[in-house]
């Protein structure tokens, strides 16, 4: 009797794994808005729709994949919550050398893809997700649910809205059902997102040796309790930024200095306080006479969403050649957020944010700084003094 459930449960397995697909019509009477996708888009979320198929056979025909993806996730060879496809497929570089990709799941993935070589849409897909830089994202680690719920449900980036996608449900007999996976949805099954890779962050980088006598200004440490991105839309991207030219209640006309801080999913659902040190004043000077005094400075706070409103706002980094400042070049970027600035500052003085600085006023202290708070958002401004 039980070598004959064994063969029933592969049986159930295989059949779900050859079995024709047809992707879900997820236009649906939910209220989600949804913007209107261009045809390359559309293509797109097609192609991400049938790699998720292939996904969901993949753990059904060999669970021991979860743990092998799981591990190289855990490398953070980019952040804690994704891989490229790439990576699933050949070797990758970590602090550790060398390491092997993950070849149990790409050879269950050959045998995903010959199994359905007669119904599959297009049968270059795995090349497709490795030169169009697709990755595997898992907004939360799949060893934070019980242990009943350890296979990842499936789905991919619908791509005209971050808030709601038809994805797979796994059991264990080799089963799925079809489900809508959301945010409360992720709450209590692990979720698995086949979708491109992000856009490149820019970051102004923090000088290693900096000049005696500096002033240097940072984003310390950051820290979220609420999501302001829909699951699909990935963690959160706050904008750090000292600003100038004319502020309004969404964007300013230019930017001194500007950095973006990434909070994962599961950060901010577990609450941790992550470490950035990013530099956003390389001195904020003022003479030891009290002669030359740099002034105030403006400083802003936005949360970037890519399916928001979008704002131009002009960025001109400038460096110091000979004590005179001296541009780099104007940069156009596109800063996209519905809420607008979740905070804006104007120190006066350096004099009187540093004597404050390492000062309780309310919020706490974190790694002996004084902490800004706003919108379910906290963070340090270290000034450090070399």
């Amino acid at each position: 009797m039980k070598k004959l459930t064994v063969v029933l449960m592969c049986l159930v397995a295989l059949f779900a794994s050859c079995t024709k697909d047809v992707i879900p019509d997820v236009e649906k009477t939910d209220r989600v808005i949804r913007r209107v996708l261009t045809p390359e888009e559309a293509l797109l979320k097609e192609k991400l729709a049938v790699a998720a198929q292939v996904v969901r056979d993949v753990v059904l025909r060999q669970p021991a994949v979860v743990e092998e993806v799981s591990d190289l996730i855990g490398l953070k060879l980019y952040r804690d919550d994704y891989i490229y496809f790439r990576d699933l497929f050949g070797s990758v570089n970590s602090n550790k050398g060398v390491v092997c990709g993950a070849p149990l799941f790409e050879k269950t993935f050959d045998e995903v893809i010959e199994s359905k070589s007669g119904d599959i849409n297009f049968p270059d897909i795995k090349e497709y997700l490795v030169t169009n830089n697709i990755t595997l994202y898992c907004p939360y680690p799949v060893e934070d649910y019980p242990a009943e719920n350890q296979l990842p449900s499936c789905t991919s980036d619908p791509l005209d809205n971050d808030v709601i996608n038809t994805g797979y449900q796994l059991e264990s007999d080799g089963s799925y059902s079809v489900v809508d996976i959301t945010e409360e949805y992720s709450e209590d099954y692990p979720v698995w997102i086949v979708m491109p890779e992000e856009e490149d962050i820019i970051t102004m980088p923090v000088p290693t040796n900096p000049l005696p006598g500096v002033h240097q200004l940072r984003v310390g440490h950051v820290k979220c309790t609420k999501q302001y991105d829909g699951l699909f839309g990935g963690g959160s991207e706050f904008k750090f930024c000292l600003l100038g030219g004319t502020i309004t209640l969404t964007t300013a006309s230019s930017f001194m200095a500007l950095q973006s801080c990434n909070l994962t999913r599961s950060q901010i659902r577990r609450k941790v306080w992550v470490n950035f040190q990013y530099e956003l004043d390389d001195d904020w000077y003022v003479s030891s006479d009290g002669s030359t005094d740099e002034g105030g400075r403006q400083f802003g706070l936005i949360e970037f969403d890519k399916n928001k409103t979008t704002f131009t706002i002009s960025f001109e980094p400038k460096v110091k050649i000979d004590k005179i400042d001296v541009s780099t070049g104007k940069i156009e970027l596109k800063i996209e957020s519905a809420e607008g600035w979740i905070k804006l500052d104007n120190f006066l003085s350096r004099d009187t944010f540093e004597r404050f600085n390492k000062v309780d006023m309310g919020n706490g202290i974190q790694d002996a700084f004084r902490i800004y708070t706003a919108g379910c958002v906290s963070w340090t401004l270290p000034l450090i003094e070399y």
